[in-house]
C-alpha cells in the first residue's frame, strides 16, 4: 500500500482525531512527531513514535490504544 504524503501538522491532527475517540481520552495528546527519519524504516515509513503527553494523568493506561492508532498513521502516512 502507498502511503499519503501529509505534513508534520496533518499528522498531528490524524493521530489526535484518532485519540479522541476513545473514552476517557480528553487527557492525552500528541504533541509533536518524535523526526523524520533521513531513510525510510525496513516498513516504508519516514517518520519516529510521536510524542505522547497526559496532563496530569499517567500514560500506562492510554499506551496500547495510542501504539494502534499509531502503528495504524505509520501504515497510512509519510511525511513530505
Amino acid at each position: 500500500m502507498e502511503r499519503e504524503l501529509v505534513t508534520e501538522e496533518q499528522l498531528l491532527a490524524f493521530l489526535n482525531k484518532e485519540l479522541a475517540k476513545y473514552e476517557d481520552s480528553e487527557s492525552y495528546r500528541f504533541d509533536s512527531i518524535g523526526y523524520r527519519l533521513v531513510e525510510p524504516d525496513p516498513e516504508g515509513c519516514n517518520w519516529s513514535t510521536p510524542q505522547l503527553r497526559g496532563s496530569g494523568v499517567p500514560l500506562e493506561p492510554i499506551v496500547p490504544i495510542a501504539e494502534r492508532i499509531v502503528g495504524e498513521a505509520r501504515r497510512r502516512y509519510n511525511l513530505r
